[in-house]
């Protein structure tokens, strides 16, 4: 299993996250609340399938338009924790999963 973590900021406006074709690997995309140690939110192949996909995530309070195609995951403060994880079959599959896990990113929301 490879992992991703970070610290989300959404003081400053919506993130997108961007989840590539996973091709039925398993994955996952955790949110996680730190004030209360809460999870409030999953992108993965349980949740959401392993099509690729583009997520708005947004603090609260943000009256913005949601741009066509993508989902909305709304946070109850401006930070959250954020645990990616992207299952490795085997040595051999190592580069492949990496090369997926790079494609997990985040970027300001631009309106």
């Amino acid at each position: 299993m490879l992992y991703i973590g970070g610290w989300l900021d959404l003081s400053k406006g919506p993130q997108i996250l961007h989840v590539p074709d996973m091709a039925g690997r398993y994955f996952s995309v955790q949110f996680t609340d730190p004030s209360k140690s809460t999870n409030f939110a999953y992108v993965g192949k349980r949740t959401t399938g392993t099509e690729a996909g583009d997520y708005v995530l947004s603090g609260p309070g943000w009256k913005g338009t949601v741009p066509n195609g993508m989902t909305q995951i709304s946070s109850l403060t401006d930070s959250a924790l954020v645990i990616g994880r992207v299952f490795v079959e085997s040595d051999s599959d190592l580069p492949t999963a990496y090369a997926l896990a790079k494609q997990i990113q985040l970027a300001p929301l631009k309106q």
